[in-house]
């Protein structure tokens, strides 16, 4: 009786788990199927970061953001063709009022996309071989609007892949040169 019992609480929990686990595949295999289905989707920031460097992104990862408030202030990226992209996430000592992405660009099409006239770049994805389309996310900060702006040289991993504006300036653009978006300019503007 005894075994019968403990053979059949152990049929009952592998039933369970086998169970749990056609769940999660299903949700995995969901999520995947409508990332496929819609290449110009920008999907959800990983964690949003104040003061600091955001993680890295490339394509098929998750977009990377900046917390309320902040706006990049820096560029860098690594791998072949700067395949690796993240964003220095600084405080402007506001919050954001509103958040959007731009539409993908890349070197084989229109390779330039600037936010709307005061807004800032807090955010980057992209897409394709290599990086080769992005995506900045912009938004308004709150009394925050565009003073000084200037367009830097192109940057690549081949020349250090790492760019940093004067204080008080951050991204409110980019431009991409070179196979899949392998040098990066960008339209910086003096928050004031």
């Amino acid at each position: 009786m005894k075994i019968t019992s403990t053979l059949s609480l152990v049929s009952l929990l592998g039933t369970t788990l086998l169970m749990a686990a056609g769940c999660m595949a299903s949700s995995v295999d969901s999520a995947t199927d409508a990332d496929s289905e819609t290449d110009e989707e920008v999907g959800e920031a990983a964690d949003a970061i104040t003061n600091g460097w955001t993680a890295e992104t490339s394509d098929g990862w998750a977009p990377v953001a900046c917390d309320s408030g902040n706006a990049m202030s820096a560029f860098r990226c690594r791998g072949s063709d700067c395949d690796n992209i993240r964003g220095y996430c600084s405080s402007l000592g506001t919050y954001n009022t509103s958040t959007y992405w731009t539409s993908y660009f890349s070197e084989e099409g229109t390779g330039t996309r600037t936010c709307g006239y005061g807004d800032f770049v807090t955010g980057l994805a992209c897409t394709g071989s290599y990086c080769d389309n992005v995506s900045l996310q912009c938004s308004h900060l709150n009394g925050k609007t565009w003073g000084n702006c200037y367009w830097s040289g192109f940057i690549s991993e081949e020349n250090g892949g790492t760019i940093s504006f004067p204080p008080g300036y951050y991204i409110a653009g980019a431009e991409c040169d070179g196979d899949h978006c392998d040098n990066m300019a960008f339209y910086y503007c003096q928050a004031s």
